[in-house]
């Protein structure tokens, strides 16, 4: 059988949820790992059985059919159009690209080459995720639904994620995943507005607020969010749908050991609650299906679930609700 080589094009944490469901597989060869840090590509490498390290893009094309993107946001675009140019299958962490300037560009390399490409939005693989999107499509609770997400805490250590050039706060890198999924459940957004600020010092993104985004099918999503504050600090987290005929939510009640999770439909009191159960491992699960799913795009043999048009929508959202919260306007898509 002749195996796939793969690379990786920053030697980060994010691709650690990617390469243990590669390594089960046999058609599959860790081919070369690039960083721009020599002694960290090297202990990738070394770590996890890469047959090659590297500081340079130009030594990693020949070594490798398909790569994987997982610099931070503000340098994907380049290192994605690189690859395209030297006849590579794309994998791409989200956001696809910091600007849409630079979803513009790739989008005209992916035109000009017709290469493979996929966008990590993981959620769309989560058994969980997707049991709540099909209670809010069969209207369980009714139609529209506000879903209503509060995380406030200390964010990703990396200081990358809060600088507005290259992460763009959490409402760049966190809430993408909600918003993408948004748009997945409830179709094109109408418009976005925001109350942002910036609590931590020496951030340069806005690292906390509450932004709205309304969608053309009536229904709501409202994040909540921070990567603003102390070390060890953060709230109490809220994810839960409402509708006029109930609620969707997570009771978080289960035993420590148990193997499922489950939330609760709540239609009144003359109604029995209905629970929807799904795997503990449903987001483990998830990056398994994903990344299974980018080889088969790799060798032409699948479609993406998450391909260019997806990454534009979702970060077309995102450069909305930004620009919402600095200009206190609401913005329109």
């Amino acid at each position: 059988m002749e195996k796939l080589r793969i690379g990786v094009i920053g030697a980060g944490g994010i691709p650690t949820a990617h390469l243990p469901h590669l390594k089960e597989r046999d058609d599959v060869e860790f081919a070369g790992v690039m960083d721009v840090d020599s002694s960290r590509a090297e202990a990738f490498a070394a770590e996890h059985g890469f047959a090659f390290h590297t500081t340079e893009l130009a030594e990693l094309w020949p070594r490798i059919d398909a790569v994987l993107v997982c610099v931070p946001t503000a340098f994907h675009s380049d290192a994605i159009i690189e690859a395209l140019d030297n006849g590579k299958a794309v994998f791409s962490e989200k956001p696809m690209t910091r600007t849409l300037e630079q979803a513009t560009a790739v989008k005209a390399k992916l035109d000009e080459t017709g290469l493979p490409f996929q966008v990590g939005f993981v959620r769309r693989f989560d058994d969980e995720w997707m049991a709540f999107r099909k209670a809010v499509q069969e209207k369980k609770i009714g139609r529209p639904v506000v879903w209503h997400n509060v995380a406030f805490g200390h964010g990703p250590a990396a200081p990358w994620f809060n600088n507005d050039a290259i992460g763009g706060g959490p409402f760049m890198d966190g809430c993408v995943h909600n918003i993408d999924f948004a748009l997945h459940t409830f179709g094109p957004a109408k418009w976005a507005f925001c109350n942002g600020r910036t609590f931590r010092e020496g951030s340069t993104a806005i690292d906390a607020g509450t932004a709205t985004v309304q969608f053309q099918s009536g229904d709501e999503l409202m994040l909540t969010w921070s990567w603003g504050l102390p070390k060890g600090c953060a709230g109490t987290r809220v994810f839960e749908f409402a509708g006029a005929e109930g609620m969707i939510t997570w009771p978080h009640d289960e035993a420590a050991d148990a193997t499922e999770g489950h939330f609760v439909i709540n239609r009144g009191e003359d109604e029995e609650k209905e629970e929807v159960f799904f795997p503990k491992t449903a987001l483990r699960d998830g990056f398994k299906k994903q990344i299974n799913e980018f080889v088969e795009v790799a060798k032409g043999n699948a479609k993406p679930r998450a391909s260019w048009q997806e990454g534009h929508d979702s970060l077309a959202v995102i450069l909305a609700i930004l620009e919402s919260a600095r200009t206190e306007k609401v913005v329109k898509l």
